[in-house]
């Protein structure tokens, strides 16, 4: 065997090593929906030349061809590769609780009581438990999610079959999701929703989409030697402006002071990124005005209608007409609210098929800026 034939082997070897150990339980895959079916969904896995299928059962409205979806190889059986994007556990097996423990696969678990130190979780005929300090705290303030399905992954499983899960993992891997799209998103002299987690006499900690931040007490009031704690208390909600960002240290800060007089910009209940139910007031050469509640309406220009261009605007939209809208600019000095129908068309077969849309969702939504980016790459490409 010449040099040649011995790299060429070696490639050839290393390549089924990887494709092996891409088909071992619990590994995660870039998969790419090449067909759905009543009962199954069918994928070809990126990089690896292979095809599999997952349960149609998982997803509330079924992928569409071309997607690119995240799931995890569960096992074959003759012949058929299954995968999965997040167990469910009202099927659960005995034998998928190690897998799914081992290789932090998301599991689908419904929260049947509480006690002392925690929840009970239904995972199918087993029950596991997750303790107070493994909830994150927005599901905490909603009865602890008691009566509630939510994904959990699984923590521990002891010597006699005891299954601990925890939510606050899946919390926080979405929030570093968030951050991630943050980082590419998010600039100096931008406009944020925040909320006030803490307040000091050097200033006041507000998260913003998962992003923690200072405003300094000199960007917080006009006032000199103020008593902020007089003036602002842990979950309020502000709008604010971004001053600086340091993604290597993770020190942020933003300033207030832009909205103080303005009450307009202080009680905007809306942000970029919520679902919007609203009625349309009117229609005019340019878009479309929508009604989103007493006091505040928003613009959805032509281009942001789903209609053909050339296509006026009110052969389609009636006043009164009830619409979903997706919310892409708050801009409190213009006094202007951007809407979008297209996106919210997306953003909801989205959040339906990747799971993340709860029995509970309401007519705000709140994945915030990492779905904006996908989409605005969606329309970049198009």
């Amino acid at each position: 065997m010449n040099e040649n034939q011995k790299e060429l082997f070696h490639k050839l070897l290393d390549e089924s090593f990887r494709k092996k150990a891409a088909l071992e339980p619990g590994a995660k895959v870039s998969a790419l929906v090449t067909s759905s079916k009543s009962d199954y969904v069918f994928i070809k896995i990126q990089g690896a030349g292979l095809s599999g299928i997952i349960a149609a059962d998982e997803f509330t409205e079924a992928p569409k061809q071309g997607e690119t979806i995240e799931a995890y190889f569960l096992q074959e059986s003759s012949g058929d590769q299954y995968f999965t994007t997040c167990l469910n556990g009202d099927t659960i097996s005995k034998d998928m609780v190690s897998v799914a423990h081992n290789a932090e696969i998301p599991v689908l678990g419904h929260i049947i009581g509480e006690n002392e130190s925690g929840v009970e979780v239904k995972l199918g005929e087993q029950t596991g438990f997750c303790p107070f300090s493994q909830l994150d705290p927005e599901l905490k303030k909603q009865n602890n999610g008691v009566g509630k399905r939510v994904r959990f992954l699984i923590s521990e499983v002891g010597n006699k079959g005891k299954i601990i899960v925890s939510q606050k993992k899946i919390a926080d891997k979405e929030r570093e999701a968030k951050i991630s799209v943050l980082k590419g998103e998010l600039k100096p002299g931008m406009f944020v929703t925040c909320k006030v987690k803490s307040v000091h006499n050097f200033g006041l900690i507000v998260e913003a989409d998962g992003l923690t931040a200072l405003v300094p007490a000199s960007e917080a009031t006009f006032k000199k030697g103020a008593d902020l704690s007089k003036e602002f208390h842990p979950g309020q909600v502000l709008r604010a402006k971004v001053l600086k960002l340091d993604w290597e240290e993770e020190k942020h800060s933003f300033t207030v002071k832009d909205f103080l007089k303005d009450p307009w910009a202080q009680n905007v209940p809306f942000k970029e990124g919520d679902l919007v139910t609203g009625t349309v007031e009117s229609v005019k050469p340019f878009g479309v005005f929508v009604k989103l509640n007493e006091h505040f309406s928003g613009l959805v220009p032509n281009r942001e209608t789903g209609l053909q261009n050339r296509t006026p605007a009110a052969q389609h939209f009636k006043i009164g007409d009830s619409v979903s809208a997706f919310v892409t600019e708050v801009n409190p000095t213009k006094r202007q609210i951007s809407l979008s129908l297209v996106k919210a068309k997306e953003v909801q077969e989205r959040l339906d098929y990747s799971g993340y849309l709860s029995e509970e969702t309401s007519s705000t939504g709140s994945f915030g800026a990492i779905l904006a980016k996908s989409l605005n790459k969606g329309q970049k490409k198009g």
